[in-house]
């Protein structure tokens, strides 16, 4: 990483001084929004500018952000904040590339008692808060309510069962008169985002981050997996291939769930921005997906929580500026602001009334509760998880097409996935010395 920051440092730094004429510090906020996230976060930024005379934010969007930021990181020339994703805490954390917050976020009023229980473990690695939820979003269930009246299904009761799912599936999926598809009620590769989530839903998981042993053999994911291979058995792997060369990409008029082609899908709540851009017309649903044991005695539902996330880099001039900076954006009239703009919950356990009434996705209720749900889950915490969830995709591709078969592939899978959780292990324990914390206080 050193090596690579060292190439790196001409082209991301210096970068010229932080201070300007009116004496202001003046901090570079690296981020990956563009389009209407973009804007949105850019109104956060120029309010903060307009709040005081101390300090000013600069807002520069950056493309392949993980990769640049630690880049920037290595060579020295870090900017103030930087805009991340959920995932990116844990190797950050463990490369010791950004700053532990646990002293210098309470100084400011962010503490991990004010945002929704499910969303502080995103902030946390091996007990120590090392980032900042900046906006929140977890998976659920979107479906087509016009369909489901079509099918003769009840567009007020979303299935709560794998089972039930299953059957709605069934029904709402329709062949034309050559046995081919032309709509489908499910797909597990529309989108494809989340591959590796299904073994929660089976009353399992794949991680388990206090005895850092990798669980993708295990009986649950082994029964989510061969689900995965029957649905596409079912419908035949060719048939799916057919159908989905007329899919559009995600952000288009011609996504097969605006088109009608997939009549469910996993999505997050951003989904409701794009309904409103090119289907404001479509009559959806929103429902927790489907667990194997339904939705369990108050113990809220099955869910993934997706977020993003603000961090200070290691290296960064004026981290309490930047940390002044982040604080201003966890005002609760700046989260529902930005929350608003993106169609997602809010992070923060409390919300205004205003924020639900106003709110511009239908389902936020149901993100909501996911958000405070005991099962509710997150991306498995470990440095080695970006190469592992590629490895994950490609098991899953595999499986899907009927080339692999689960219980084989899971355990192919296991093996490799272990190896590069203990390698990671050792090289922790190299750095900072058998049973050693990490460093990173800021200041």
């Amino acid at each position: 990483m050193l090596g690579v920051g060292a190439a790196g440092f001409a082209v991301f730094g210096p970068r010229g001084e932080r201070e300007v004429r009116d004496g202001r510090i003046v901090l570079d906020y690296w981020e990956k929004w563009t389009r209407h996230e973009g804007d949105a976060m850019e109104q956060v930024v120029r309010a903060f500018n307009a709040s005081q005379d101390r300090i000013r934010v600069r807002y520069l969007v950056v493309s392949d952000i993980g990769q640049k930021s630690i880049v920037a990181i290595a060579g020295g020339r870090p900017p103030d904040i930087i805009g991340l994703y959920a995932f990116n805490v844990s190797p950050y954390a463990e490369a010791n590339a950004v700053l532990a917050l646990d002293d210098l976020a309470p100084r400011f009023g962010v503490t991990l008692d004010r945002y929704a229980p499910g969303v502080r473990q995103i902030m946390l690695h091996r007990g120590r808060q090392w980032s900042v939820v900046n906006t929140s979003g977890s998976v659920a269930l979107y479906y087509n309510r016009a369909l489901f009246r079509a099918a003769g299904l009840d567009p007020d009761r979303p299935p709560r069962t794998i089972e039930e799912f299953d059957e709605c599936s069934r029904r709402l999926t329709v062949r034309g008169a050559s046995g081919d598809l032309e709509r489908v009620g499910f797909l597990h590769r529309e989108p494809g985002w989340w591959s590796w989530i299904w073994a929660w839903h089976f009353g399992g998981r794949i991680y388990d981050p206090q005895k850092g042993v990798a669980l993708i053999d295990s009986p649950e994911n082994v029964r989510a997996m061969e689900w995965i291979a029957r649905s596409n058995q079912t419908l035949g792997v060719r048939a799916i291939d057919t159908l989905a060369e007329g899919f559009g990409n995600y952000f288009t008029p011609e996504n097969p769930f605006l088109t009608g082609k997939v009549a469910m899908i996993v999505q997050g709540p951003w989904m409701a921005n794009l309904v409103n851009a090119f289907r404001p017309d479509l009559d959806y649903g929103v429902a927790p997906f489907p667990s194997s044991d339904g939705p369990g005695a108050g113990a809220g539902p099955v869910g993934l929580i997706d977020t993003d996330v603000l961090v200070i880099p290691r290296g960064a001039q004026h981290p309490e500026a930047a940390m002044e900076f982040i604080a201003f954006t966890q005002r609760q009239d700046m989260t529902e602001r930005l929350a608003l703009a993106h169609c997602k919950p809010s992070p923060l356990l409390e919300t205004s009334a205003e924020f639900e009434r106003a709110h511009p996705n239908r389902g936020i209720g149901v993100h909501k509760a996911i958000l405070a749900s005991e099962r509710a889950f997150i991306a498995p915490p470990t440095p080695v998880w970006q190469r592992l969830k590629d490895e994950f995709d490609g098991m899953v591709l595999r499986i899907a097409s009927g080339s692999e078969e689960p219980a084989r592939a899971c355990a192919d899978l296991q093996r490799r996935a272990q190896r590069m959780i203990d390698d990671a292990e050792t090289t922790r324990k190299r750095r900072y010395g058998l049973g050693g914390a990490m460093g990173g206080q800021a200041g």
